[in-house]
């Protein structure tokens, strides 16, 4: 149920959160190493400090001649009054007291303290009473008696100074809390701030302002240079679009103009006055002209709409660029008679691609060909390459071929070139290249077009290389 909310949490809020739980963590796991070693210092100077001692009364049992009197003597004398470190000792000879500080008997009882073990192996037991802590030991005396000494260690002081410390750390951690959260938030205010100058130069980015981009200096952070690189391509992308769009809208209302106007004179021809039969024959045909130009254009608009869709399923299938070069240059035949052309087909390969869309490909490059062939002249279409390095088909003409300054621009929708290429509307619509171009792109191929004034024209379409 949370997830939401953490996706909608801001990317400082998060940046804060992160923040603040690595400095507590990094902060905890010093406090935790730090009172780990001060509760090691102190159970190592606890210990050192009773083996001290052992030694040290081991020597007064020793003075003593192995008679504990002398041992206790200076236990008395040792503890009565204020010292760095308090103790309550406790002598057992045989099992039986013989001697032990004053009170000890009733603070801490001898069942207390654990059965007697060597020095270097001492057994400590804590023991809490009253405000007082204790650790409880027992140490072995050598001697001609069974010398047992029994010490209580008061480390109520130190204990003191532990729960002091974990105070500290608990106030601390609790103060460390609200300075990180604010110092995080700092830190992912500073850090954020390139993303809110570019989100501030995109919303300053409209229709009328495509041509703003977002500028690379001052550098931008390494991790947001790719960013701004890829929304300027964006922005590109954006205005080229819009420009061809903008472009498109007024040549579709050019080209829908010209039809309309011609039909709309011809019917008001003929509604001025009466008219004789030949009359309204050639007035009804001339509205058929138009009308099949308007349904003309339309197809291709709608062709292109379909193919340019990314939904587009392509039908892709094994076949002969020979038979699909030798359809379409059979479906020509008939408009390349009168002019004399010589319409051939030479190479042979096979290619996968979708069959009717490639027939139209070719078929529109063919158009353009007879249609600008000299009378008596030859159109070549060249197949070469095979599936395993792609395919090529070059359509070429001995046309009077285009100038170099219209060559970038003949896929462009619409596009006309000078009176020699297509004085007659009728012609052609200017979208046959484009329906081309849109089919090769579909394949994941290119068009190309090579063209030269009096030199002819020849356009390859490059089909990649695909096994089957």
């Amino acid at each position: 149920m949370r997830l939401p909310t953490l996706r909608a949490a801001s990317i400082s809020g998060r940046l804060a959160l992160l923040y603040t739980l690595g400095a507590l963590l990094a902060v905890g796991l010093f406090a935790l190493l730090a009172n780990w070693k001060l509760e090691a210092n102190f159970t190592i100077a606890h210990r050192d400090f009773l083996q001290a001692k052992a030694a040290e009364f081991q020597d007064d049992l020793n003075e003593g001649t192995g008679a504990p009197n002398m041992l206790i003597g200076e236990i008395l004398k040792e503890t009565d009054g204020a010292r760095l470190r308090a103790y309550e000792a406790r002598v057992l000879v045989a099992g039986k007291l013989a001697g032990e500080t004053p009170s000890m008997g009733a603070a801490l009882p001898a069942s207390l303290f654990p059965a007697t073990r060597d020095v270097q192996s001492l057994t400590l037991i804590p023991y809490q009473t009253g405000n007082s802590s204790w650790l409880l030991t027992s140490l072995p005396l050598q001697g001609p008696q069974d010398v047992v000494l029994q010490i209580g260690l008061d480390i109520t002081r130190d204990e003191a100074l532990l729960t002091d410390f974990h105070r500290a750390l608990a106030v601390f951690f609790l103060l460390m809390v609200p300075l990180l959260l604010g110092a995080g938030r700092l830190a992912a205010a500073h850090a954020l701030a390139p993303l809110t100058r570019i989100a501030k130069v995109a919303q300053s980015i409209t229709p009328a302002q495509l041509s703003r981009r977002i500028p690379q200096d001052p550098p931008w952070p390494r991790e947001l240079t790719g960013l701004v690189q890829v929304f300027n391509q964006m922005l590109d992308n954006l205005e080229s679009s819009f420009e061809r769009l903008s472009r498109f809208s007024a040549d579709i209302a050019h080209e829908l103009r010209t039809p309309l106007s011609n039909l709309t004179g011809s019917l008001e021809v003929c509604l001025t006055r009466p008219r004789n039969e030949t009359e309204y024959h050639a007035a009804i045909a001339s509205a058929l002209e138009d009308g099949q130009r308007l349904t003309g254009l339309i197809e291709n608009l709608l062709f292109l709409a379909r193919v340019e869709n990314p939904s587009h399923a392509l039908r892709h299938e094994r076949c002969e660029a020979s038979e699909i070069c030798a359809w379409v240059v059979a479906q020509y035949e008939a408009q390349s008679r009168p002019k004399g052309l010589r319409l051939c087909i030479e190479g042979a390969a096979t290619l996968y691609a979708d069959t009717l869309l490639l027939r139209q490909a070719l078929g529109n490059v063919l158009a353009n060909a007879v249609r600008h062939g000299p009378p008596g002249s030859a159109i070549v279409l060249a197949i070469s390459g095979g599936p395993a390095n792609g395919v090529e088909i070059a359509v070429s003409d001995q046309g009077p071929g285009i100038a170099h300054e219209h060559l970038p621009r003949l896929f462009d929708r619409f596009y006309q070139t000078d009176p020699a290429r297509g004085h007659k509307a009728a012609q052609g619509s200017g979208l046959g290249l484009s329906i081309v171009r849109s089919i090769m792109e579909l394949h994941g191929g290119r068009a190309e077009i090579e063209s030269a004034p009096r030199h002819g024209t020849r356009v390859t379409l490059h089909f990649p290389s695909m096994e089957a």
